[in-house]
Order: C-alpha cells, then sequence, then structure tokens
C-alpha cells in the first residue's frame, strides 16, 4: 500500500512539473488566438468579416491584423503582442460620406465625444491638442495621452461622427 501512495504522489508530481514547464512555453500566441484577441475588442466574429491579412512581425515579436466589416466597410488594424496577447496598438478607420458643410460642433462638444468613446477623463482630453481643419470637409483631430497610451481621433465637424481612431501603447510591457 505504501509503494502506491510513492508512486502516486511522484506521478502527481510529475504531471505538475509538465503543468508547469507547459505554461512556461505555452505563452506564446498562435495565429488564431491572436485573431480571435482582436475579433473579441472589436466585438465580431469571422462571419461578419470581409477580408482578413495576418502577419508576424519578428522583431517586435507581435502580429499585425488587418481586417474589414462586411456590413459598414470599416476598417480595423491590430498589433497584437505575441507573448502577452496584448493590444499594442488599434485603428479604427470608419466609411463615411464627405459633407461638404462648414457647419461645427466646437471643440469642447468634440472632447466630451471623445471622452465618452473613449473612455478617458475629459480633464486628460483636454492637456492634448484639438485642432480644426478643413479639406475636402470640416474636421476636428484630437491628440492626447492617457496612462501608458496615446490617442488620436478624427470627428467629422458638423456632427461629431468618430471617422477614425487609433490609439498606441507607448509604456513598458
Amino acid at each position: 500500500m505504501k509503494r502506491i501512495r510513492k508512486t502516486g504522489a511522484v506521478f502527481l508530481a510529475l504531471i505538475m512539473a509538465v503543468a508547469m514547464s507547459a505554461t512556461v512555453f505555452a505563452d506564446t500566441l498562435t495565429e488564431d488566438d491572436a485573431v480571435q484577441n482582436a475579433l473579441k475588442d472589436a466585438k465580431l466574429d469571422v462571419t461578419q468579416i470581409k477580408a482578413l491579412e495576418v502577419e508576424m512581425d519578428s522583431e517586435t515579436n507581435s502580429y499585425e491584423i488587418e481586417f474589414i466589416q462586411k456590413s459598414n466597410k470599416t476598417e480595423f488594424d491590430y498589433e497584437i503582442a505575441a507573448d502577452s496577447g496584448m493590444i499594442l496598438e488599434k485603428s479604427v478607420d470608419y466609411a463615411y460620406k464627405h459633407n461638404k458643410s462648414k457647419k461645427k460642433i466646437g471643440k469642447t462638444k468634440a472632447r466630451k465625444i471623445v471622452a465618452k468613446a473613449s473612455s478617458v477623463s475629459l480633464k486628460a482630453i483636454k492637456k492634448g491638442t484639438c485642432k480644426y481643419t478643413y479639406k475636402k470637409q470640416g474636421k476636428y483631430e484630437l491628440k492626447f495621452r492617457s496612462g501608458n497610451y496615446k490617442y488620436e481621433y478624427e470627428l467629422l465637424a458638423p456632427n461629431g461622427k468618430i471617422i477614425e481612431y487609433e490609439y498606441e501603447y507607448i509604456g513598458t510591457r
């Protein structure tokens, strides 16, 4: 009876050692895992995607993932760390119709819209820049930092619709 217990204890220790070593070596995401992380963040599933491109950047040890949503042609770009699954960079570009109106919602309202969309405090956004430009149409461009991220947003000036945004991790991993 004692021999069985020793064997059981040795077997249990072996299983635990294998499990711990598997954890050490399993910390690199597969391409599929990285794509699933991006889709989950975008609140989409594979059936809602029109086109998908994935590349592994060996210099940064990260996956670069690009896809287009079928329903509204929104373009998503992600950079995801292969070792942690952390989103290092995200860019979203919405499809929209050009509007030649010179109407403006104002910088204050533009900042409030971005604060709500980004979940970043209005105080942090006010420390950044907000500028109005008019080329083919009027837009507000906001740039700011919060925590370990830097953000950039573009909004249509007449109605405050967000047409593009991106954020990038600038801290240490």
